[in-house]
């Protein structure tokens, strides 16, 4: 039976409201799934007078094979930290920290099969003393993968980010061939086997304006992208690189698979523009499950109860979609 684990994100912000929202909606019908909810204890009481829990759970302090093999929610509580809505602190930093933490040594020791995040502050983070600028970096530095790919996943459009968070004028200096073709790699892999497209097209879009215009305006694209995308071109479909602007205001993505974007920004504004709040952050190329929504933690509606759950639903359902597709390629 697979296990998914559900991680609180921000206790300030509005991670756990949306993870018991979503749990409520998920226990509401009959579904064979197992989940675990990672919380500290405080949190969970004060988010349940908020948002109250319509699943049946046991609370623990720990978990065992024996209980997990009973179809429940596991509440799986942390220790109690402050707990302040609407503003990052050392203590929500060390609280959403401790909570990514036990979910991956979860999956580790054969407790979960999925992970599901909710939203974290950088600068809790930070503040908390922590090394990584976000999540995607943490699992994919606990698993020991080399090369992975930060994704963003909805019914209307699938991205990736060469780069994710630097500044933008680091962004040049980090685009090397192997790199690039090695993330291209990593994205086919993941359009295959992990969301089921047997032939995937991919799109990829320039790093400076116009694509370079050849090498008038810049010369990443020359000299780096067009080389690294030929590399890949024998039996697979790469395109580009595209001039961004273009590309999505004539609607191009729509024939394509995958648009990978050079930084950021370039990708993610479109993205979010279209899906309003729906998409998925998926981390390719690990050999853990890890989703996410696309939103950050809202500090300035926490504690409200007010909070859309929608995109915390649909990574649960990429979760679950990608370890149906996982589970298939093995067999």
């Amino acid at each position: 039976m697979s296990r998914i684990v559900f991680t609180c994100g921000d206790i300030n912000g509005i991670g756990p409201e949306i993870a018991i929202k979503t749990l409520n909606k998920l226990t509401s019908k009959k579904n064979r799934y197992r989940f675990i909810l990672i919380i500290p204890k405080n949190v969970f009481q004060n988010t349940s007078k908020l948002v109250k829990p319509t699943f049946d759970y046991v609370q623990l302090d720990d978990i065992s094979a024996e209980l997990l093999s009973t179809p429940k929610v596991f509440v799986l509580t942390l220790n109690s930290y402050s707990h302040r809505p609407g503003k990052p602190t050392k203590a929500s930093g060390e609280a959403s920290y401790f909570a990514l933490q036990k979910s991956f040594r979860l999956i580790k020791d054969g407790f979960a099969d999925a992970v599901v995040t909710a939203p974290v502050s950088k600068t809790a983070l930070k503040m908390s003393g922590s090394k990584y600028p976000g999540q995607t970096e943490m699992f994919a530095d606990w698993s020991g993968a080399k090369t992975f790919v930060m994704t963003f996943l909805s019914k209307s459009l699938f991205v990736g980010l060469y780069s994710i968070h630097i500044s933008l004028k680091e962004v040049s200096k980090t685009i090397n061939i192997k790199e690039f073709t090695d993330k291209l790699r990593v994205l086919i892999s993941m359009l295959r086997d992990d969301l089921g497209i047997p032939k995937p097209k991919i799109a990829v879009l320039g790093m400076n304006p116009h694509s370079g215009e050849g090498g008038i305006i810049g010369t990443e694209e020359k000299n780096l992208i067009i080389p690294a995308i030929q590399q890949l071109k024998s039996g697979n479909s790469i395109q580009g690189p595209f001039s961004a602007d273009a590309f999505f205001a004539h609607k191009k993505f729509r024939e394509f698979d995958l648009v990978l974007g050079i930084y950021h920004d370039q990708v993610l504004i479109p993205f979010k523009y279209i899906n309003a709040g729906r998409g998925v952050n998926y981390t390719a190329g690990l050999p853990m499950i890890r989703t996410s929504p696309d939103h950050g933690v809202a500090y300035d509606i926490a504690g409200k109860g007010i909070a859309d759950a929608s995109s915390m639903l649909e990574a649960y359902k990429y979760a679950k979609l990608i370890l149906k597709n996982r589970k298939k390629s093995r067999i």
